[in-house]
């Protein structure tokens, strides 16, 4: 009995170790599966594979190569020998130069330019002496009752008659007239027998019936330009004020 039990131990010690020895070698076998599948060219890889493209291209590319020339060389070349040491000698330090300082200079303040000053222009030489006066026409009995007509004279500061201008009459609308005091002798006696006065008179019939509406302007001219303000009278169509008198009278 004794005997049989010891064979039987025997015989289970050697299946172990058996089995050991089977897993060791196959962990060695997968190991060097292992290290094949990442390093195929490792000296036991009964199956390695052939050169690679780039080593191919290599061996090529060596085989090709021009045979090695003949070595030269190198020719010895003579160096001059370096000078003593040179040591250098201080110069002068040079001194800043102090930078001028500017000194400001006073701004003058800017002076205010005078405005220029309009000078006021003379007065022109003739004015309205006094205001125009309406009335009845009474120079002329016999004409119809649609007279209308304006009529003045012109002086100097005395008084005296002028007669050297123009009394220029228009109505805004087109029609414009030219009187010349003192040119009628009618017209002289007619106005001093009534106004009295002196022998600048002027008179200006007015193709208007006296019962319109109607605006006049008046200025004096002389030598073609006007020497008085324009003077501007309305007629209202009182045939009862058919004649308006305007004078003028020279300032200067």
């Amino acid at each position: 009995m004794d005997s049989y039990n010891t064979r039987g131990g025997n015989d289970n010690r050697a299946l172990e170790m058996l089995t050991a020895l089977v897993v060791v070698l196959t962990v060695l076998v997968l190991l060097c599966y292992g290290i094949i599948f990442f390093q195929p060219r490792i000296f036991f890889n009964p199956f390695k594979p052939g050169p690679s493209a780039e080593e191919q291209l290599a061996a090529l590319l060596t085989k090709q190569a021009p045979p090695p020339g003949p070595a030269v060389t190198p020719t010895a070349t003579n160096t001059p020998p370096l000078p003593p040491t040179w040591t250098p000698t201080a110069t002068g330090t040079p001194t800043s130069t102090p930078t001028a300082t500017s000194t400001p200079t006073h701004t003058p303040t800017p002076t205010r330019t005078p405005r220029p000053t309009n000078t006021p222009k003379p007065p022109p030489p003739f004015y309205l002496n006094g205001e125009p006066t309406h009335t009845s026409q009474i120079i002329y009995p016999n004409v119809g009752t649609w007279w209308l007509g304006l009529a003045g004279e012109v002086t100097d500061s005395n008084g005296a008659a002028i007669t050297s201008v123009q009394i220029k009459i228009w109505d805004g609308e087109g029609w414009e007239s030219y009187q010349t005091p003192g040119a009628n002798g009618d017209v002289i006696r007619n106005y001093r027998s009534y106004f009295g006065g002196t022998t600048a008179w002027w008179e200006q019939f007015v193709p208007f019936n006296c019962k319109q509406t109607k605006t006049f302007h008046l200025q004096v001219i002389q030598d073609g330009k006007a020497v008085s303000s324009e003077v501007k009278v309305e007629h209202t169509g009182d045939c009862a004020k058919n004649l308006i008198i305007v004078n003028f009278k020279r300032r200067y």
